[in-house]
């Protein structure tokens, strides 16, 4: 064998692959689906029609029938035609990736996709994950769009990919099953599961201890300032709001009681594995914005200062999701 056959040999087989199966996140794009990204076969209600107009052409073609084989081709060109209408169901049919989303292990984690209709009208449109349940998008109507939203399940922290969507059709009569392939390098994080019954908050920089469930509301108020983008939705003051005198948030002396919080890694039980550190240092994290609590986050290789509101929430809850066991 000649060893730079090998390599070649290889290679094509990875490209057929790929075209035929789209393992590989490779579509970056939008995808417009063409006849070479779509498939068609016979469902089973095409494959008892195939076999029954094959049964009707043998005994008529036996017997001397010329209305059973005029039957039998006249079927057969409906079979044909309902071939035809399956695949241009799904040929132009845009497809675009939109948003991967965020999600706590042991929930499902849900992914968005654009589906844009083309210059023809689309029925029965299905899309699915490999992992995941269908979609039943029924109908779109000619030079429309609409947004599915597809599930897959979030079992561990960290980033879970989109993986590969199956769109898919039967229409006309369910005799064919058209389907296509798309993979987009679409990833969303998966934060870890919060502890159960997790301790009550450690102690702030004031040195008052605040409980698990927050104490946010213990400090005196001392008035309202304007809203601002990423304020607890627990200093709103609502009943400005309501009488619509705009938006405000509250302020508190003391901070919400106890000042900004650390939530250190090293300051956690010994006992406690890796897995169980982050599940109870989540907990503390969304414990602290319940409370309206600014916190400070330190793991092996990340120290996040004294903050507050979504954006730091996120990047806690992102930091922890992404953290590398093997540092600990």
């Amino acid at each position: 064998m000649n060893p730079a056959r090998v390599p070649f040999s290889r290679a094509w087989r990875a490209r057929t692959r790929q075209r035929l199966f789209r393992h590989a996140p490779t579509d970056n794009q939008p995808v417009v689906l063409r006849h070479s990204r779509i498939y068609l076969l016979p469902t089973r209600r095409g494959l008892a029609l195939i076999a029954t107009l094959l049964t009707m052409l043998l005994a008529s073609l036996n017997y001397g029938l010329a209305l059973g084989v005029a039957i039998t081709f006249l079927l057969t060109g409906l079979l044909a035609a309902a071939q035809l209408h399956t695949f241009r169901n799904l040929a132009g049919i845009e497809i675009a990736p939109l948003s991967a989303g965020e999600s706590f292990a042991g929930d499902e984690i849900a992914f968005a996709l654009a589906v844009h209709a083309g210059s023809a009208a689309r029925t029965s449109i299905q899309l699915a994950t490999i992992d995941g349940p269908a979609v039943e998008r029924g109908n779109v109507a000619a030079g429309a769009s609409l947004t599915a939203t597809l599930t897959r399940p979030a079992l561990h922290r960290g980033k879970v990919a989109l993986g590969r969507v199956t769109l898919s059709t039967d229409h006309p009569f369910g005799l064919w099953r058209g389907w296509s392939y798309v993979h987009f390098p679409l990833e969303g994080i998966v934060f870890p599961a919060p502890e159960v019954s997790a301790p009550p908050l450690p102690l702030g920089h004031g040195g008052t201890q605040t409980e698990a469930a927050g104490r946010g509301d213990d400090a005196d108020l001392a008035g309202l300032r304007a809203y601002q983008p990423g304020d607890p939705p627990q200093r709103i003051a609502w009943k400005a709001v309501a009488r619509g005198a705009g938006w405000f948030s509250k302020e508190f002396d003391g901070a919400g009681g106890g000042g900004p919080l650390m939530l250190s890694w090293t300051s956690l039980p010994a006992t406690l594995d890796a897995e169980a550190r982050l599940s109870r240092l989540t907990a503390w994290v969304l414990a602290a914005e319940r409370a309206a609590r600014p916190f400070a986050l330190a793991i092996p290789g990340t120290m996040l200062p004294p903050q507050q509101g979504r954006d730091h929430r996120r990047a806690a809850l992102t930091a922890l999701a992404l953290f590398d066991a093997r540092r600990a």
